[in-house]
């Protein structure tokens, strides 16, 4: 169904098109074991039964309505110290096509993709290393294409958004050209660029809104950290939290 992508230069260059599996990211992870994967091959399918998410969550998605895919990066240049400039680039690539059919799509940290408080996109990255650089990485993607009924209330697919069905494939092209570009980018050294821009793009930043620590609290969001940590000025003073210790609190 998937055809090699002609407008890259590394993403999309092999696809290996799974009719169905539990989930793109493990299936991905199996053949790195056994094959010899070329950088920038794509492992997608039509059906994803079991696809992960971030802190063990599943990813709900309905058999041939959606984008279930998971990308192989080799960012051997990238230490394990700054691998979350790696989730900024490609949250950064999906928000970069996302805007260009309608604006209004954010990151939400560390690397969801929200419209309007709801979300249409999901990122988990897997990495191994050798020694202190990432050898390997399986970025997996879940986007809400053509789905309209989710069982979880805050999802929202861009046919809700802009009420047209839209093609995978087209969309599929889209997606793998921009996280291409913001990858390229990671690679020549512009690593603060990304990070302003991930800034700029990021739900919260720099205003005020209710978050969870376990206690309910109000704070803006200052800076994102090189390790990933979320960085919050409360009114007690700037804190730094990981990717489980705090959570946004929605209307």
């Amino acid at each position: 169904m998937y055809k090699i992508l002609a407008k890259t230069l590394i993403l999309g260059k092999k696809v290996v098109f799974l009719p169905t599996c539990h989930s793109t990211n493990t299936a991905t992870s199996e053949l790195l074991k056994t094959s010899s994967l070329i950088e920038g091959t794509l492992v997608i399918t039509n059906d994803q039964t079991a696809g992960q998410g971030q802190r063990g969550n599943q990813w709900e998605s309905q058999s041939g309505k959606n984008l279930t895919f998971s990308i192989v990066l080799r960012p051997g240049f990238v230490s394990v110290e700054k691998q979350f400039s790696l989730t900024m680039c490609v949250a950064l690539g999906i928000t970069d096509y996302l805007n260009q059919i309608t604006r209004g799509f954010l990151v939400k940290w560390p690397n969801d993709i929200y419209y309007k408080n709801r979300k249409v996109c999901g990122i988990l990255i897997q990495n191994s290393l050798k020694g202190n650089m990432i050898a390997n990485a399986v970025v997996g993607i879940g986007l809400n294409v053509n789905q309209v009924s989710f069982g979880y209330p805050r999802a929202v697919s861009l046919k809700n958004i802009i009420e047209k069905e839209l093609d995978l494939t087209e969309t599929l092209e889209g997606i793998c050209e921009h996280i291409e570009k913001r990858y390229l980018q990671l690679k020549l050294g512009e690593g603060q660029n990304l990070k302003r821009q991930y800034l700029n793009n990021l739900l919260g930043f720099g205003e005020h809104r209710v978050y969870s620590d376990g206690t309910d609290f109000s704070g803006y969001i200052t800076d994102v950290h090189e390790n990933g940590k979320l960085e919050i000025e409360r009114h007690d003073g700037a804190r730094l939290y990981g990717f489980k210790e705090v959570e946004f609190v929605f209307d």
